[in-house]
Order: C-alpha cells, then structure tokens, then sequence
C-alpha cells in the first residue's frame, strides 16, 4: 500500500469513527465489554451487557425526555385574565395555554353541556354550559380562574330575578302547607321579614363547598315529604329520578 493510500485509508478510518461517535454519542462501550448510556451531560443512566439492551435503553430514555417536554397535564392553565366570561374569550385563552388534547377535551364537555341546558330548556344555555363544562374539565385538568367572575356569571343559570322570586315563593307556600291553616298566614308574614332582613352582601361573599348542595338538596326533599303518606312520597321520589 503506498503512502497516499495508507492516508486516505487513514482518512476514511477517522471519518468512521466520527460518524459513529455522532450517532451513538450516548453509548458508550466499557472496558468491561458492558455498554452504557450517557446524557448529554455525561451522567449514568444506565447499563446493559449487550449493544441491543443500551439501546433499549436509550429509546426509553429518549421516550420520557420527550414525554416530560410535551406533558402539560400537570401545569396549572392560569385562565385568572379572561376578560369576559364568554365562550369565545375561554376558547381564545385555552388556546394560547391548553395543549391541542386539552382544547379538544374542553370542547367535548361543552358541547356535552350545551346540548343538556337545551334539552332542559335552561335560559342562556351557552353560559350555563360553559360554567358546568369548567367545572368537570377541571377535574381532569389542573386550571385556575377568578373564583367570583365565574360566580357572578353563575346568575345566567337562575334566569330573571322576578321570575326566580316567584319560583322559590310557590316552593315555599308548598313547604308551609304543613303549617295549620289558622297559623299560616302569620307565619308567612314572620317570614317575609326574616327573608327581606336577609344581607344581600353576605350572602354574595358567602363560600360554601359545591358538594354541600347535594345535603341540601337532601334536607330540602326530606323538608317537604315530611308526614305524607308513604305511596306518595315514593311517588314524588320517583318522578323526581326521573326528572332530574
């Protein structure tokens, strides 16, 4: 072999050993005939006594590096800057913090939402279907958002005050039937004023566990069934089920 071509053997050699040290920069072979895998830093991250075993290895390392950068799950989706409690100022935030999956999740539960306030013929569905998709996204989903801009908005569920007023009156009359007819109506009149002594301000700030309404919507039931005939509590019970 002449001179020229103990150098380009020479030169060729070399450039195969850099292709194969920028292919398996994090393998490392071992005096010991044992492969290891290295980050990009130089650590351990483990060992095989096989190539095929390191780069097992190595595809799983690479798996969670990426999975670790692309998981959002676990970040908090601060949603605090909205500036209107509307479906299209959410989607616009989710959209700049919420990954694709989330987004689509979110649009599943509002739709799901939606079509539930309209069969029940709720007023303003869009809102009340946003305030409960929030709600179950949150769930799965860690977010954070202004507490009372979402209470306030919670209103649209109830409707017109004169017409919730005039709801919760023909449910209470219902309640004091109970009451003998010689005593109602004074009792009626001690309640109006207990009712319009209420504060209004500490009633707004007042925070209260969502799952307390399901005892509440208990005692509410119990209240009312008290001392009727067994067959038409059933009854009542029933239709209610189904109702609901």
């Amino acid at each position: 072999m002449s001179n020229i071509d103990e150098i380009l053997q020479k030169a060729n050699d070399y450039e195969n050993r850099c292709l194969y040290l920028v292919k398996e920069a994090r393998i490392r072979k071992l005096p010991n005939g044992k492969y290891r895998v290295l980050s990009e830093k130089g650590k351990n991250l483990g060992e095989s006594s096989s190539r095929a075993g390191a780069e097992e290895r190595l595809r799983q390392v690479e798996y969670f590096k990426h999975k670790d950068e692309n998981k959002s799950d676990d970040l908090v989706i601060d949603l605090t800057d909205i500036d209107d409690f509307s479906y299209s100022a959410l989607m616009r935030k989710l959209r700049q913090k919420a990954s694709k999956e989330q987004v689509k999740t979110f649009l599943k539960l509002y739709k799901l939402q939606f079509d539930k306030a309209v069969k029940n013929k709720l007023q303003k569905p869009e809102k009340v279907a946003l305030q409960n998709a929030l709600i179950k996204f949150n769930k799965s989903h860690k977010i954070k958002i202004n507490k009372k801009f979402v209470k306030n908005a919670a209103i649209s569920e109830l409707g017109d005050p004169a017409l919730v007023g005039k709801y919760l009156s023909d449910i209470i009359r219902f309640t004091l039937n109970r009451i003998s007819p010689e005593k109602r109506a004074s009792a009626i009149q001690s309640l109006k004023h207990k009712l319009y002594s209420l504060n209004e301000n500490e009633l707004a700030n007042k925070n209260m566990p969502a799952s307390s309404s399901m005892g509440q919507s208990i005692t509410f039931v119990k209240s009312i069934l008290f001392n009727h005939d067994p067959i038409y509590i059933r009854n009542v019970l029933n239709n209610l089920v189904r109702s609901l």
